[in-house]
């Protein structure tokens, strides 16, 4: 009589040590998601904090005492965005009221600027008949009820300022602590990174609020001389749409034309040519000279990158993305090259000087 088969029996051990390590890493993963806004708010701070670093250097040449440079810079940041705030904000509150009111009318004479048929006809007809723009009334009621949104972003916005001020007190002495944790080489390495990514983040975003300035002045001056209603409401959303890569020109021509055509078809196509000489000159001439060597990146990858931001986390995504990608080159030569195939790092750059060589 046979014997029946022994049972094998397959025994998992699970150290402690893996289960907290498992512990451990969730928990990560949750306050990660949890302080996301978090996150994106220091990132932003910091970027700003960046951009002002350079005024920090210079009072220290000068050798004035720390707290007055950081005073100094509390003073045109703060003060900048209240002025902003006092003198601005209200224009703009007024003229969005205004044209608000004025839709009907706006409506019915961009449609006796159209031809009497046709698929753009048709376009805005469906969009003007549409009830968010045929009632001014629940117009106001949909911005009114939008306003706390508003406000808490204008609330967001003085916090990022705030931060960026405490980030350039204290935050030397902070990254100083928290790298002593690292061995010599690590801290080192960091050292180099954090210099090479500061300079490209501090021009970046001074690059960015000289071509945003350029473009909602340039914005306003076509706009009025074409006197086109509410040329400084357009200038503005210009300006402030100008920082998003591609889909930003779109974003602020198409209301400016739209407008534009009330006054009559010819000022619209004046408007809508000057818009787009303005944007080939600012991609091809101003952009490369303001920003220098700090974004060498393609078209393919400035689109790829901003489109991946924008659908993980909006505008604000959007913001961030560019100054990280273009600061990879760094962290591949400091920390990816002795994992990658021997010549890789050599080979990036070589093809990337060669796509942007310096003037």
């Amino acid at each position: 009589m046979r014997q029946p088969p022994k049972r094998r029996h397959l025994e998992i051990t699970i150290s402690w040590t893996t289960l907290l390590k498992i512990f451990l890493a969730g928990l990560l993963a949750y306050l990660g998601f949890r302080l996301w806004r978090l996150a994106e708010l220091l990132l932003l701070a910091l970027m700003v904090a960046i951009a002002f670093q350079p005024l920090i250097q210079w009072t220290k040449r000068h050798r004035w005492p720390k707290w007055s440079g950081v005073l100094l810079v509390a003073v045109l940041l703060l003060g900048a965005a209240a002025l902003f705030v006092i003198i601005l904000v209200p224009k703009i509150s007024t003229d969005g009221t205004e044209f608000i009111k004025q839709l009907p009318d706006l409506r019915e004479r961009l449609s006796s600027s159209l031809p009497q048929s046709g698929p753009v006809r048709d376009f805005v007809s469906r969009l003007s008949n549409s009830h968010e723009l045929s009632n001014p009334e629940a117009v106001l009621k949909y911005l009114a009820g939008g306003g706390s949104a508003a406000l808490e972003g204008l609330l967001g916005f003085f916090l990022v300022l705030i931060v960026a001020i405490y980030f350039l007190a204290d935050g030397e002495q902070v990254s100083q602590w928290l790298l002593s944790f690292l061995p010599d080489v690590q801290r080192q390495k960091m050292a180099v990174a954090s210099e090479a990514v500061g300079a490209v983040v501090g021009q970046y975003m001074v690059g960015q609020v000289i071509t945003s300035v350029l473009c909602a002045g340039y914005a306003f001056a076509v706009l009025t001389i074409m006197q086109v209603p509410n040329a400084l409401l357009l200038a503005l959303l210009a300006g402030i749409l100008d920082v998003l890569p591609l889909i930003g020109f779109f974003l602020f021509t198409i209301p400016a034309v739209a407008l534009a055509l009330t006054v009559s078809p010819m000022t619209a196509a004046l408007v809508g040519g000057l818009y787009v000489a303005y944007h080939v000159v600012e991609n091809y001439l101003i952009v490369p000279k303001v920003y220098g060597n700090c974004l060498r990146l393609s078209t393919l990858t400035v689109l790829v990158s901003c489109l991946a931001a924008g659908l993980i986390d909006g505008v604000v995504g959007i913001i961030l993305v560019l100054p990280i990608v273009a600061s990879y080159p760094i962290i591949e030569r400091v920390w990816l090259e002795p994992f990658l195939k021997h010549g890789t790092a050599q080979k990036h750059a070589r093809l990337d000087a060669e796509e942007h060589p310096q003037k």
